[in-house]
């Protein structure tokens, strides 16, 4: 894609930074737990909401109004689990890992209401520190930089491999976790994977000292986990996030229960194993939302793909999904931290932010209600993230919002229902965010 922009905003007055608007009429999703407030009225000033109530009670003397009857408000969303850089139109390569890249991809994710991204582990030549230090670009940036593995055995990708950092001892660890944190990373990643028999998973006493060097520096670590017993031992090592659930089996009550009791972070991550779980293109593929921010040469080779598979195939992806759904529900029912993550990015045919409202639906299929699944994509995320002033509509937030032409929460297919978006007060011109 070429013709790439920073933020780009609505040159109205109305919308200008600074200006004082009151937005009447709508239904406002202030905070994903509670009920929403029915024919509200708010107002938004320098970037902030500064008044939120019912239409009639906010006073806002010299505003510009904002006439939202008959839509939905609800804060933007957030997602902590991607891989940008990588993916441009029809190719998949390092090579694609650009400032330019990045930021066509966090537009991308802006125009579809995501104020927020974390780049999860596969951040390999500082591009992305260098776009996260922009404070206009569209979706705002956090970054794991390079995550933790065995030597060739992070991501599971051909492209990504070289972009973890392979350690054998201890004292690689704990100098690697020193090294990413002089970057300012937001959090430490490990990969505790053989992929199937075909690489050497990182050893326990490895991926101990690295949870322990990132505690010394009040550092957090999440970890991509596939099989139950490397999950149990990393609850017992102090992980502090799965980016993953576990796909092998179901979990046992005392790990979940001590899951919860820790306050773990868990990424469901639901959507590319779902792809994989049939042998006929979805009717997704034709929803205008992911039309629009998905490069036509992805498009056109995501459909082509279910031809080529088979029936045994199928069915192995099945199973896992259900193993998938089962322990989503399981964790979800004990009252555990359910976090977000779409994992968008991470092969070449995953694309970048429809995927977000993708795993809000899946979520919710797997039995979470449409408040559990928008709190995780919003409050839950927020915190993860540390971004205290968003997540909520409150008064003293940041006014990062989406104007939606349903109810997400009686469907939450509806985020995909995008009228507007603003961040930071300001509404997006979100048909300038990037080149067609």
């Amino acid at each position: 894609m070429r013709g790439v922009s920073l933020l780009v905003l609505a040159a109205t007055a109305a919308h200008l930074h600074g200006a004082r608007v009151l937005f009447e009429g709508a239904r406002v999703i202030v905070d994903a737990r509670k009920a929403p407030i029915e024919d509200a009225a708010f107002v938004v000033d320098n970037g902030r909401i500064v008044k939120m109530g019912k239409r009639g009670s906010v006073n806002a003397a010299g505003a510009t109004r904002v006439d939202l009857t008959g839509k939905t408000v609800m804060p933007a969303l957030l997602d902590p689990h991607v891989h940008l850089g990588y993916q441009k139109d029809g190719t998949y390569a390092a090579e694609n890992f650009t400032r330019e890249n990045v930021i066509d991809q966090l537009n991308r994710y802006a125009y579809a209401g995501v104020a927020a991204v974390m780049s999860l582990g596969t951040d390999i030549n500082g591009a992305e520190l260098q776009v996260r230090g922009e404070a206009k670009t569209a979706a705002r940036l956090f970054t794991a930089g390079r995550g933790f593995a065995a030597p060739n055995a992070g991501p599971g990708t051909p492209a990504m491999r070289g972009s973890s950092v392979g350690v054998t001892n201890e004292a690689e660890a704990r100098q690697g976790v020193r090294d990413q944190l002089a970057k300012h990373v937001d959090i430490i990643k490990i990969w505790v994977d053989d992929r199937n028999g075909t690489v050497k998973k990182l050893e326990p006493a490895l991926y101990r000292a690295i949870i322990d060097e990132a505690h010394k520096h009040a550092a957090r670590v999440i970890a991509h986990v596939y099989y139950l017993e490397d999950a149990k031992d990393l609850v017992r090592a102090g992980i502090d996030g799965f980016a993953h659930l576990v796909r092998d089996k179901e979990m046992d009550d005392k790990t979940v229960a001590l899951i919860k009791q820790r306050r773990i972070f868990n990424m469901p991550n639901m959507g590319l194993a779902e792809t994989r779980t049939t042998m006929t293109p979805p009717a997704w593929l034709d929803d205008p939302l992911y039309r629009a921010v998905t490069p036509a040469a992805v498009i056109d080779r995501v459909r082509a793909s279910y031809a080529g598979r088979t029936a045994q195939a199928t069915e192995a992806a099945q199973k896992t999904y259900q193993i998938m759904e089962h322990n989503l529900a399981k964790l979800n029912s004990a009252g555990a931290l359910i976090g977000f993550g779409a994992d968008s990015g991470a092969v070449p045919d995953y694309f970048h932010a429809f995927t977000t409202h993708r795993e809000l639906e899946l979520m919710v299929h797997a039995g979470m209600t449409p408040a559990q699944a928008l709190t995780s994509v919003t409050v839950n995320s927020a915190a993860f993230l540390k971004l205290g002033d968003h997540a909520t509509l409150e008064a003293g937030k940041s006014a990062d919002f989406v104007v939606l032409d349903a109810n997400p929460l009686e469907n939450v297919s509806n985020t995909r229902k995008i009228a507007r978006v603003y961040l930071r007060g300001q509404e997006l011109r979100r048909e300038n965010l990037f080149a067609r």
